[in-house]
């Protein structure tokens, strides 16, 4: 737990800060700070759809695309692929070698990270996602 120094009061431990929830079609979903879902098994299409509502995003068969391919990368491997594995794979599957980083940034205002985001996978680590 942190502790806060302040001049002239001893340090007190600072409260936990608790997790965010969003609440879609009457099920409840904590998200962290950052908005990644704390449990990927409460991922479902409608959560995506709400996630991108908030971000002013309209999902497209683009974008359904990219979070199918996200949600089956992390089912078999438990992390979210880097961009290179990501483009490399979109591009021999569907014959469409259109996804690079730019491009999925036009699909997604925060690029590949909110890409993951909106594919219920948890907060990336190293450059997962990136």
């Amino acid at each position: 737990m942190r502790k806060e120094e302040v001049p002239g009061q001893s340090a007190k431990p600072l409260p936990p800060r608790e997790n965010a929830v969003l609440e879609v079609e009457g099920r409840y979903i904590e998200i962290d700070s950052g908005g990644f879902l704390i449990d990927p098994a409460d991922w479902e299409p409608a959560v995506a759809v709400y996630m991108a509502e908030l971000d002013g995003v309209e999902l497209g068969d683009d974008h359904w695309l990219l979070i199918d391919f996200l949600n089956r990368f992390y089912a078999e491997y438990q992390i979210a692929p880097e961009i290179p594995v990501l483009a490399r794979n979109l591009c021999k599957d569907h014959q469409d070698c259109r996804w690079t980083r730019r491009y999925i940034k036009s699909l997604f205002p925060g690029g590949a990270k909110s890409a993951c985001r909106y594919a219920g996978l948890p907060a990336p680590v190293g450059r997962s996602c990136g």
